[in-house]
């Protein structure tokens, strides 16, 4: 999986994330690690609705190689709310699989 394609698939759960597609993104990530109800949980104290991150963001993700095994990658995206960022990350691990994008939620957590 290429920067492009990490980009890509961040824009896709971060858009499911925004807009509370809870449900959608628990199936996109076969319910590894997070449930759509444990997702929703860890934003329902949020101050305000969360919003698409700035454009820049997309360009500079936190993207490290996840050790011994190759093609996968750990991703952090802040989250945006109406006000401006926010204290939470979702994290991810992103690889492929048939040529396929897989998604595990690994946690969304106080930066």
């Amino acid at each position: 999986m290429g920067p492009n394609e990490l980009s890509l698939v961040g824009k896709h759960v971060m858009k499911l994330l925004v807009e509370r597609r809870f449900d959608e993104l628990e199936k996109a990530s076969n319910g590894v690690r997070l449930t759509a109800a444990e997702m929703e949980d860890m934003l329902s104290d949020l101050s305000a609705p969360l919003t698409m991150p700035p454009e820049q963001n997309w360009k500079a993700l936190n993207v490290q190689a996840v050790r011994n095994w190759p093609g996968a990658f750990h991703v952090s995206m802040d989250l945006y709310t109406t006000r401006g960022k926010s204290d939470l990350t979702v994290e991810l691990t992103l690889h492929s699989r048939n040529g396929k994008p897989v998604i595990e939620v690994d946690d969304i957590q106080v930066r």
